[in-house]
């Protein structure tokens, strides 16, 4: 695989910005009357309407390829895995702990990637996912929270973090087959009707009471745009293009951008720690790329 280029490492790292203002909208959404399963539905749902009119306005058809399909099936229903495991994970523990070990996403996604090609990673994409790993801890005050009494919910963040490193690697293996509304469409699709079965079968509610029809819906539109549509769009796209590896890293902007619209947005306060940790997050995503800013070009391997 060619060296990623400029634009589509500037939209992967939009991606993790775009998901880092989410996080903090998601707690208005809380304060709003919403529950956590119908924002993901909800989500999922904006995003499948969506999708589904950009392929019906384009008069996409549906490819053939069988092993296509596998690989796209098997990345909805994996996507899935990063809200559902999250949310047990922040039902059973505090916040700060699941978010932390979500970044664990970027090395497994080496880990992943190792195991498929029979590669080990770059050293410099090594380095660069323990960087983004330390500089998550100390932005999410992680060692702050660690107790025998908050890692209830430990095992799931970490579900979650590998079902992130399997989406990653399963959407940059699709390449060029469909357009990428189709493959959005496809993903959202599949996740809404995850969430539909589970709703049916736990007992979630999936459909908002108690708050103005009007209000649950500006909120679950401007959410599903922010949060589903354009990074998903804007992965299924430019993922294949900087592999998964490299991708992995550039969306953990996810982090600073999280921490700065908490301040901002909610008002919370940020330590040195958390600076420092936002630091090390943004050298990570710098470091693999500093051959290219060197004029160096450095090959990578496939399907990476």
């Amino acid at each position: 695989m060619k060296k990623p280029d400029a634009l589509s490492c500037c939209m992967m790292a939009l991606v993790g910005a775009m998901w880092g203002l989410h996080g903090p909208a998601i707690k208005f959404a809380f304060a709003a009357g919403l529950t956590f399963p119908q924002l993901v539905f909800g989500e999922y749902l904006v995003g499948a309407v969506v999708f589904g009119l950009a392929v019906a306005m384009r008069g996409s058809g549906a490819p053939a390829d069988g092993r296509f399909w596998k690989i796209l099936v098997l990345a909805g229903v994996v996507g899935c895995g990063v809200p559902l495991f999250l949310f047990w994970a922040y039902r059973l523990g505090p916040v700060p702990i699941g978010a932390t070990l979500l970044f664990l996403f970027v090395p497994f996604t080496q880990l992943i990637n190792a195991v498929v090609t029979r590669r080990a990673p770059a050293p410099r994409e090594f380095i660069a996912s323990l960087l983004v790993v330390a500089g998550a801890v100390l932005g999410a005050d992680f060692i702050g929270q660690v107790n025998a009494g908050n890692l209830a919910g430990a095992p799931f963040a970490v579900l979650a973090a590998l079902c992130y490193a399997g989406f990653f690697v399963l959407t940059s293996r699709l390449g060029n087959s469909a357009t990428p509304a189709f493959r959005s469409m496809i993903c959202s699709a599949i996740g809404c009707g995850i969430m539909l079965v589970l709703g049916l079968t736990v007992g979630w509610p999936l459909v908002p009471s108690g708050i103005a029809v009007s209000t649950a819906a500006i909120w679950l539109v401007s959410l599903g745009v922010l949060g589903q549509v354009v990074p998903l769009f804007l992965l299924v796209n430019f993922g294949p293009r900087t592999g998964s590896a490299v991708g992995s890293i550039l969306t953990s902007t996810e982090l600073p951008v999280a921490i700065g619209a908490s301040v901002i947005l909610l008002g919370e306060s940020v330590t040195a720690l958390q600076l420092v940790g936002v630091a090390l997050v943004l050298v990570g995503i710098t470091l693999p790329h500093l051959p290219r800013l060197g004029g160096a070009a450095a090959p990578t391997a496939p399907g990476a």
